[in-house]
């Protein structure tokens, strides 16, 4: 008799099977076997005092893989007592290589009187290489990496279905039909060499929608409803193909036709069917949609139940009050909805959205706001639908313990000063994402970083928040040539820098830079945000620095001295510190030879020696230096040089900087780990005046217009905004002439954060500059609008900004290339 034990056997009831498996082994141990009786099939069951005693192993079926690697494996052994759990487990062994596609254990009474095992196996066939034929419009690279095809390996089972749905998903997401794609085994050489296996694919014509036709809409034409479709029909420019992509076209019909016309009351709206018309000969299709579009709904009755934490009154303001927003900014007149008006479902989900938030950041963590629509039939001859708001409070949760994962470099109390949440504290959602958002702002870390791991612990009703974050590369060594200056004041020069952003892992600054050629320049500079492990900060710096994009082209000014700075938090306030700073430096000035009679030139001046002492405030609370989407930054600085400090000159400068950033919408980033396009509104004021003698150092004073140097005014030409009023530079004034005591200039930007690199904006300044602070006068300032572009480098931020300047004698567009943020 036999006994056998197959893979399809070891996922059958255990129990029976047990006793199963120990009467096959008293079989074997007290009856004289035979080939040609066949015992009932044993299992991995309880184990029997009984067993059989093995004297050969035999493997059959085997052609790539050794005899002896197979019975390795299972671990049975010649002389060893074999017992009922014993076989199944040899079979779990040899599938778990992967090597195998079946296996069985076969039992037979030998001549000698004694037991063998028989081994049956069936081998998965080894691709020593992946092949594609006919695949024309996809890279079958693309197709490798995604699915990860790899040669020299053991088949695995879902390979080919998974290889075969992506290129069918690939080309249809191109817009291309396929007609079929097979596979085939062909032998490389001897059986030890493997196979390769080829995917065949035929290519079917691209299908391009020529049209869509809506059958069954009354309210709206095809047209409307056409543009609410990310499916649209080809047309004339590139970006109208055409191309049918059936998880967008699905899209389309399930999410964005519903969600159209159920903010227009219409929400029994369904999509009956639809279909894609082909013409074989040219590829072009028709798709057809057929539509229901049901009643539109007024609005009947508004309540709100199960809420204790917010008002009834509240929670009802927002049901009945809604923005009309213009662009997508988050502002706008608002607007009652009020009984008999149309119905918003979308409205009615914001709202719930917006109210879960709420209570999201009052650490309700697990509250739920349901939102109920109910239809009560005509009032006044027109369906209604009431509108119940239905809350889920529970309990609150407050946090118990913030850990920080990842940090490999950067110290743990970097990172902790910038988080906005606190243990002991009440969860709170919306500081927790600026927790998020200013660590990624450091600019140590990978991005987009992981989202923070929330543990919520129900029983204690507390939560633990684990931020994870991943070390980058942050020191750079930067090397080149650089243009500086304008006509007969610019030059070429070669630069060689270091800088270090995150020294030591503790946040502290270093850079040095040195310039050689026109410019002969050095910088020496060291920050630390924490003197000493305190929250007091301090900056120290040297310099020899000639400037860079003067807007003057009569000579060039030569600064060498030394600055230092401390910073204290003001009042224990988090985000509010005050400054004190020295400066000690040496000016000198150096005419060109062609402008050495010109009594208008400022670089004929003596050396002047400069002391100075500014104090300054500043608030910031901005969630990213360079790109940031939500916070305000306010600095006011008032500084002193010469008079009691000695040196030459006695001024005072009072300067103001103030700015707000408020987010306006945001595209992707729902999945963990997706790094979302978001939209911001900024604005920002600054302001200035001077006050004293600083005939000696001009260039302390204002001048107006451009970007590389002085107070930024896009639209116009460095300089070119004075006193007297627009003046292009090489006209009208001298160089004393374009320099003010006081200016204002205020500014607004729209901006598209692509990623923490790349950033686009639209932007609109007004600005200018007086003689004085008595002259300022806000009804009077030059105005500018424009596009702009912002790049992230090693080098710094670089930026081009095109704007139009519509305050000059012939207004007309002005292009700026731009040093530094823009904004």
């Amino acid at each position: 008799m036999f006994l056998m034990v197959s893979n399809e056997c070891i996922s059958t009831a255990r129990r029976g099977l047990l006793m199963t498996a120990a009467i096959a082994i008293l079989a074997i141990l007290t009856q004289p076997l035979s080939a040609q009786d066949v015992p009932p099939v044993p299992d991995a069951g309880a184990v029997g005092e009984a067993g059989v005693m093995v004297d050969t192993i035999e493997v059959r079926g085997h052609e790539r893989i050794p005899e002896a690697a197979v019975i390795g494996t299972t671990g049975l052994n010649i002389g060893a007592v074999i017992r009922p759990p014993d076989i199944p487990l040899a079979i779990r062994r040899l599938m778990a290589t992967g090597e195998f596609e079946h296996v069985e254990v076969r039992s037979r009474r030998t001549v000698a009187g004694g037991t063998a095992l028989i081994i049956e196996v069936e081998e998965r066939p080894f691709i020593a290489s992946f092949d594609f034929e006919g695949l024309e419009r996809i890279n079958a690279r693309t197709v490798r990496d995604s699915v990860g095809l790899e040669g020299n390996q053991t088949l695995r089972p879902s390979v080919v279905p998974q290889t075969e749905a992506l290129i069918r998903d690939l080309l249809g997401q191109r817009g291309v039909q396929v007609i079929s794609v097979d596979t085939a085994l062909t032998p490389v050489g001897d059986v030890d060499e493997g196979y390769r296996l080829t995917f065949r694919v035929v290519e079917g014509q691209r299908l391009a929608i020529a049209e869509v036709e809506f059958r069954g809409n009354t309210s709206f034409p095809d047209r409307t409803l056409e543009r609410q479709m990310a499916t649209r029909p080809e047309g004339f420019l590139w970006f109208r193909q055409g191309r049918l992509d059936r998880d967008v076209l699905a899209e389309d019909l399930q999410q964005r036709l519903p969600d159209f016309y159920g903010a227009r009351g219409f929400i029994d709206f369904t999509v009956v069917s639809d279909s894609v018309i082909v013409d074989q000969e040219t590829g072009k299709a028709r798709l057809v949609v057929e539509v229901d579009e049901g009643p539109q709904y007024r609005i009947g009755e508004f309540d709100v139940q199960g809420n204790t934490r917010f008002s009834t009154e509240r929670i009802l303001e927002m049901l009945t009050l809604h923005r009309r927003g213009v662009l997508g900014l988050p502002f706008g007149p608002r607007a009652g909805r009020e009984r008999g008006d149309v119905f918003d479902e979308l409205a009615v989900r914001d709202v719930a959205t917006q109210l879960g938030s709420l209570y999201r950041n009052e650490g309700y963590l697990y509250s739920e706001v349901r939102p109920r629509i109910e239809r009560r039939g005509e009032v006044n001859g027109e369906p209604t639908v009431d509108v119940t708001l239905e809350v889920v409070e529970r309990q609150p949760f407050y946090i118990n313990r913030i850990e920080i994962a990842g940090n490999t470099r950067t110290h743990e109390s970097v990172i902790r000063d910038r988080i906005f949440v606190l243990p002991g504290q009440i969860y709170n959602e919306d500081r927790l994402i600026q927790s998020y958002q200013s660590i990624s702002g450091l600019g140590f870390f990978e991005t987009p970083m992981p989202t923070p791991d929330i543990r919520p612990d129900p029983e204690a009703g507390t939560v633990d928040i684990v931020f994870e974050v991943e070390e980058k590369q942050t020191g750079s060594i930067n090397f080149g040539t650089s243009l500086g200056g304008y006509g007969r004041a610019g030059g070429l020069s070669g630069f060689l820098g270091y800088e270090q952003p995150n020294l030591f892992g503790q946040a502290k600054q270093a850079a040095i830079r040195a310039e050689y050629g026109w410019r002969n320049t050095f910088e020496a500079s060291y920050t630390d945000p924490a003197l000493f492990g305190t929250r007091n900060s301090g900056s120290v710096s040297l310099f020899h620095m000639q400037d860079r994009f003067s807007p003057f082209s009569d000579g060039r000014r030569t600064r060498t001295g030394a600055s230092v700075r401390f910073g204290v938090p003001l009042m224990g306030l988090r985000f509010t510190r005050a400054f004190v700073g020295y400066t000690l430096a040496q000016t000198s000035y150096d005419a060109f030879e062609q402008a050495e009679d010109d009594p208008e030139n400022i670089f004929l001046l003596p050396e002047a020696l400069a002391s100075g002492v500014t104090v300054g405030l500043t608030r910031d609370t901005k969630n990213h230096p360079i790109f940031p989407t939500v916070g305000t930054r306010q600095s006011l600085n008032v500084e002193q040089t010469g008079g009691p400090l000695g040196g030459d000159g006695n001024f005072q400068k009072l300067v103001g900087d103030f700015e707000w950033w408020v987010p306006a919408g945001r595209i992707g980033g729902d999945q963990p780990g997706e790094r979302p396009i978001q939209f911001t509104l900024g604005l920002r004021a600054r302001t200035g005046t001077l006050f004293g003698d600083a005939t000696r150092f001009p260039l302390e004073r204002f001048y107006v217009g451009g970007v590389q140097d002085g107070i930024q005014l896009r639209g116009y030409e460095e300089a070119s905004i004075t006193p007297q009023g627009y003046l292009p530079r090489g006209r009208g004034a001298g160089d004393r002439g374009r320099l003010g005591d006081a200016f204002l200039v205020m500014s607004a930007e729209y901006a598209v954060r692509l990623n923490d690199n790349i950033s686009v904006q639209a932007f609109a300044d007004a600005g200018n500059n007086w003689a004085r602070a008595g002259h300022i006068d806000p009804t009077r300032l030059f105005r500018g609008a424009g596009l702009g572009v912002t790049l992230v480098t090693p080098f710094g931020p670089l930026g081009l900004d095109y704007a139009y300047g519509f305050d000059r004698p012939e207004p007309g567009w002005q292009f700026h290339f731009r040093l530094g943020p823009g904004f």
